[in-house]
């Protein structure tokens, strides 16, 4: 498999059956390198400046290859910021999707199969209006709602929504978290949605906040973790391969037991945080965060306890981002207190796979309170920071430019996963980079993977690129996704991949066999 830029990948077709066997971090990566401080800057104070913000979730809606911003609004109406070549505009109004409902969830993902990115959006309790499904007509250019058309126009106190082809069969599934009542699966059929809570066992009637797909247990196939608030215990939904699911949350120690009735999950973001080629899960909750570290064959502990990210800073979203470009990813909370409008968030800079707050003064000043989602809007290899604080008064929705140097900004990969026709139903795929160093006097050797976005941030599904920083001495790299499809598990590799000569664009990797749904 050839890797291409993303400007030119068309009609390309990329099919791979060698598996990548996970290798767990030598510890080679601890090679010297500059400790870089966390620089950013507000990019367009005078846009990003609209108090209510929730939801944020990055998508490249017009295809145009740079990402663009939607962030849901209560009291006021919600915008979606058009990257227009690094300066952004906020078409909402323009597109129809301007409401002014109060929106608490945004997923983005591309349910009729036409290679366009739509919106589901869903509102807060009170809501006068049921979820809305946007479909995204004619490149971006218009939004109408197809919700009741299609059998998603369902009302309640929604929280986490996300796109996934839970079945394997090639089309974006739709799972929804509730505050006030069971959590719901929506089976894709053709581009009309059946109702499948009861048969598939996920209408968990606890108060899911925060919800995200992953391979937990090792399997191949897509299973579910859920957040849960108001001091229920989480889930862990194990996809038995036949539609079903089953919570193992207690077997797995993973439920969270003994909470207080204030206390409880809230964001749920992934990545693999100690480079070890698998995939760990940071929960921001009400009461002490948790770091659950996978250890694999379904196994996790919780390592967040005795760290500075074991603080009880009544967490509210967090999302990973390398944001120094040195291969160790880091980690971005948000924090909420209605009592307190810029209650002090934490990025907390992931150090050989120990944590140090770092957060600079101007993240202080205008932090998050919801949405928190890392992003490259600039594609300069560095990723930026888009932040949304839903205080009535003194909220903003900053987006921070980050001022990582150029040369180390280079030293990073982005990478896109669609299907063999372009499309983007890869949520939940995992990627891994492996690579080493060419030098032989000073070896060395480096394992990551990322999730596509499957949920996170606060109660938000982005369609961005994965992004990798990678350590200094680290030459080509090779590239493999594992995925889901057909009742099996898949995986493809692009080997001796140049970073270099994908700066200021994305590789993108079609996996699947065209045609084939």
């Amino acid at each position: 498999m050839t890797p291409i830029p993303r400007t030119t990948a068309l009609g390309f077709l990329a099919v791979a059956a060698a598996l990548l066997g996970a290798c767990r971090g030598s510890g080679d990566t601890n090679a010297p390198q500059a400790v870089i401080p966390p620089t950013f800057e507000a990019l367009q104070p005078e846009l990003f400046s609209s108090p209510g913000g929730q939801p944020n979730a990055w998508a490249d809606f017009d295809r145009d290859a740079d990402l663009d911003l939607f962030v849901g609004v209560r009291g006021g109406p919600n915008h979606l910021y058009r990257n227009d070549r690094g300066t952004f505009v906020d078409v909402a109004p323009e597109v129809g999707l301007a409401d002014e409902e109060e929106t608490r969830a945004a997923a983005w993902g591309d349910f009729d199969g036409d290679g366009d990115l739509d919106l589901y959006i869903g509102f807060a309790a009170g809501a006068k209006t049921p979820n809305r499904l946007y479909r995204n007509d004619d490149h971006g250019r218009h939004f109408v709602d197809v919700g009741a058309e299609v059998g998603l126009a369902h009302q309640g106190e929604t929280r986490q929504p996300v796109w996934v082809d839970y079945d394997g069969d090639g089309d974006l599934d739709l799972f929804v978290a509730f505050r006030d009542q069971p959590n719901r699966m929506y089976r894709n059929d053709g581009g009309t949605f059946t109702d499948v809570t009861e048969a598939s066992g996920l209408g968990d009637p606890r108060r899911t906040v925060g919800a995200v797909w992953l391979d937990i247990d090792g399997d191949s196939d897509l299973d579910l973790f859920v957040a849960n608030q108001d001091g229920d215990e989480d889930g862990v939904y194990i996809n038995q391969g036949d539609g079903t699911f089953v919570d193992a949350a207690v077997a797995m120690g993973m439920s969270s037991s003994g909470r207080g009735e204030g206390q409880g999950g809230v964001g749920v973001a992934v990545a693999d945080y100690d480079n070890d080629g698998d995939l760990d899960i940071f929960e921001a909750c009400y009461g002490p965060d948790i770091l659950w570290e996978n250890m694999g064959n379904g196994n996790f502990r919780n390592v967040a306890i005795g760290t500075p990210l074991a603080g009880d800073h009544h967490s509210v979203a967090a999302d990973w981002g390398d944001y120094d470009d040195d291969g160790w990813t880091d980690l971005y909370v948000g924090t909420f207190l209605s009592s307190e409008p810029q209650a002090p968030d934490h990025l907390f800079r992931n150090v050989n796979g120990t944590f140090e707050d770092v957060t600079p003064q101007v993240m202080l000043a205008q932090g998050a309170s919801h949405g928190v989602a890392w992003g490259d809007y600039d594609n300069d290899g560095d990723l930026d920071l888009a932040l949304a604080n839903n205080n009535p008064d003194q909220g903003t929705d900053p987006l921070y430019v980050n001022g990582l140097p150029a040369a180390r900004a280079a030293r990073s990969l982005e990478v896109t996963v669609l299907d063999g026709q372009g499309r983007w139903l890869r949520a939940g795929a995992k990627v891994t980079v492996t690579g080493e160093s060419p030098d032989p006097d000073h070896p060395v050797r480096f394992t990551t993977a990322r999730l596509v976005g499957a949920g996170g941030g606060y109660c938000s599904q982005g369609a961005r690129p994965v992004h990798f920083g990678l350590p200094q001495g680290v030459g080509k790299v090779d590239v493999t996704v594992d995925w889901f499809e057909r009742g099996e598990h898949r995986s493809a590799t692009v080997k001796g991949v140049d970073p270099a000569q994908f700066y200021g664009k994305w590789l993108e990797m079609r996996l699947g066999v065209r045609g084939d749904g």
